[in-house]
C-alpha cells in the first residue's frame, strides 16, 4: 500500500532553498579552514609547546602560547584513554547529524539554525582534522585577566566557533515563535 499526501501520518520533505546549502557550506568550509590556518601558522611562528615562552598580546590578560589537548573543549576528558579518537569519532557523527537534521528533516528552513549548525560544523571539522591528522587538538589563544585572577584553558578558533554555536542555538530555542499566537505549534519533527 502506497502512503499518500493526505495520509496524516506522512510529511513532505521541506523544499530547502539551494542558497541555504550554499550559506551552510560556505561558513563550514571557511571556518574550518581559518581554524586550521590559524593553527598552522601560530605553531610555525611560536613552535612546539614548551619550545618558547608565551607571547603577550595584551600584557596580563591575552597571550599565545601553543599546547595540544587530548580532550575535548578546554582540556575536558584529556586524560581519559584514547580522547582524541574518541571526540574524533563523536564529531563525526555530529557533523551527519547535523547534515541530517538541517537538510533531510529540513531545519535549514531557519536561517538562524544554519548558521548555528554551519559554526558548529566549522568547529568540530576544524578541531576533527587535528585529532585525526596529529592525534590531538592544536590550542593557542591564552585568555586569563591577572587583575581578578582568571584563568581560562588555552583554546583555538575552532573551540570558539563550537561555543558560539552553541550558544546561538540556545537563543534561538527561547525565542518566541512569531507564528504561535495562543495556539499549540507543530513540531518541526514528528515520529
Amino acid at each position: 500500500m502506497n502512503p499518500t499526501a493526505a495520509d496524516p501520518a506522512v510529511r513532505t520533505r521541506p523544499n530547502i532553498s539551494p542558497s541555504r546549502v550554499v550559506l551552510f557550506w560556505i561558513i563550514a568550509i571557511a571556518g574550518a579552514s581559518f581554524d586550521l590556518s590559524t593553527k598552522a601558522y601560530a605553531f610555525r611562528r611560536l613552535g612546539e609547546p614548551g619550545t618558547q615562552g608565551p607571547y603577550s598580546v595584551v600584557p596580563n590578560i591575552l597571550e599565545l602560547q601553543t599546547n595540544y589537548n587530548p580532550g575535548a573543549l578546554w582540556g575536558f576528558m584529556r586524560s581519559v584513554p584514547h580522547s582524541s579518537l574518541i571526540f574524533a569519532v563523536l564529531s563525526i557523527i555530529a557533523a551527519i547529524g547535523i547534515c541530517i537534521w538541517l537538510f533531510r528533516l529540513g531545519a535549514a528552513v531557519d536561517r538562524g539554525l544554519t548558521i548555528s549548525l554551519a559554526l558548529i560544523m566549522a568547529g568540530a571539522l576544524g578541531n576533527c582534522y587535528d585529532r585525526l591528522a596529529i592525534g590531538q587538538v592544536r590550542d593557542f589563544v591564552h585568555l586569563h585577566v591577572d587583575a581578578i585572577n582568571f584563568d581560562c584553558a588555552i583554546f583555538n578558533f575552532a573551540d570558539n566557533m563550537l561555543v558560539i554555536g552553541a550558544l546561538s542555538l540556545v537563543l534561538l530555542a527561547l525565542r518566541p515563535d512569531p507564528s504561535n499566537r495562543g495556539e499549540s505549534a507543530e513540531p518541526i519533527i514528528s515520529a
